[in-house]
């Protein structure tokens, strides 16, 4: 039994029906998104592929509110949908419910693998769904970074997505038109170095900002409080993780070399770098920004096993964190 499966088997549910090739929707305008009406102890989503949080002894999503008049709204994407939480009942969104009992219920607006591009077409497609919206926590920012370092032909005006691969290679295997010369069908592209990480910071954050002002007038129109908060990443809250993390670090590592997809962004002066331009930027659109990793930083312990991967919590870790956001978005 390899490291992943003994110390986190509930994670294959995910791998087998929420990966890349595990059993997504392709879909107009967002590209694609989970499966529909899924259900399994692990995850469960409703018939328009949200995932249910699970708290106060009640089970609701953003297409089955079950009668909700006020909601809080977490937005994001895979962290927020919940990969690495065991249940429904042990995502951000289920965490910050349970442990912020006072207010409306946090709703799950999670799309696994997207990049702010496709989290605010998301939410610009569903939340004529929602009731009264008393606020909303963006929780992103990671994987606009991660994908600035894809050939300049892949990200475009709007970003590069997740599975673009598959995308232009469809593209090209199609009988050519206009559309499809548009986007350019030639899959044999000359080698391309990576922009420098300067730049790579300098795209992602002008690509986070412009979406973040379209999330400004969408809280704006809705009469709900915005806060945009920069999700985690396990290398820029500590150098060396708990026991638990650097044995799947370690098996993660050779599986899918993420140091080496993802270079120098992994560095701490990286993250700060990115961390002060949309702090900048943030603030003069009139939204409040917190950078969550260094508040983790400060109080998480040596021995606390918090992240499943480099990027996603374990249940443990989704309930610290939860209080932790919560903390931070009310004062």
């Amino acid at each position: 039994m390899n490291a992943i499966t003994r110390l986190t088997p509930h994670m294959q549910a995910y791998s087998d029906e929420f990966a890349d090739n595990g059993n997504i929707n392709w879909l107009p305008y967002l590209m694609y998104f989970h499966p529909f009406g899924f259900s399994s102890p692990v995850v469960n989503t409703d018939a328009s592929g949200f995932r249910y949080t699970e708290a106060r002894n009640r089970s609701y999503s953003v297409a089955d509110l079950k009668g909700e008049s006020r909601v809080r709204v977490l937005a994001g994407s895979s962290t927020v949908f919940g990969i690495g939480a065991s249940t429904d009942g042990h995502t951000l969104s289920a965490r910050m419910t349970e442990n912020d009992p006072g207010g409306s219920p946090w709703v799950n607006f999670g799309g696994r693998s997207f990049n702010s591009t496709q989290e605010m077409i998301l939410f610009s497609l569903h939340h004529s769904k929602l009731p009264m919206v008393d606020e909303i926590v963006l929780f992103s920012g990671f994987n606009d970074l991660g994908l600035a370092r894809q050939p300049k032909r892949y990200r475009g005006e709007h970003g590069a997505f997740f599975m673009y691969p598959d995308f232009f290679n469809a593209m090209a295997q199609k009988k050519p038109s206009r559309f499809s010369r548009w986007f350019g069908t030639d899959t044999a592209d000359a080698p391309e170095a990576p922009p420098s990480l300067d730049e790579q910071i300098d795209y992602a954050a002008g690509l986070m900002l412009r979406n973040l002002t379209s999330w400004k007038m969408f809280a704006d129109g809705l009469g709900a409080k915005l806060v945009f908060m920069l999700q985690p990443l396990s290398n820029w809250v500590r150098q060396t993780g708990s026991p638990e993390e650097e044995i799947l670090f370690s098996e993660l590592e050779r599986r899918g070399r993420f140091a080496e997809t993802y270079g120098d962004i992994l560095e701490a002066h990286a993250a700060q770098s990115y961390s002060n331009r949309l702090a900048e930027g943030a603030e003069a659109l009139g939204v409040k920004f917190v950078d969550l990793a260094p508040l983790i930083a400060r109080q998480a312990r040596p021995e606390q096993w918090i992240f499943v991967d480099r990027i996603h919590f374990t249940d443990d870790g989704h309930d610290f964190v939860s209080k932790i956001v919560l903390d931070a978005i009310s004062t």
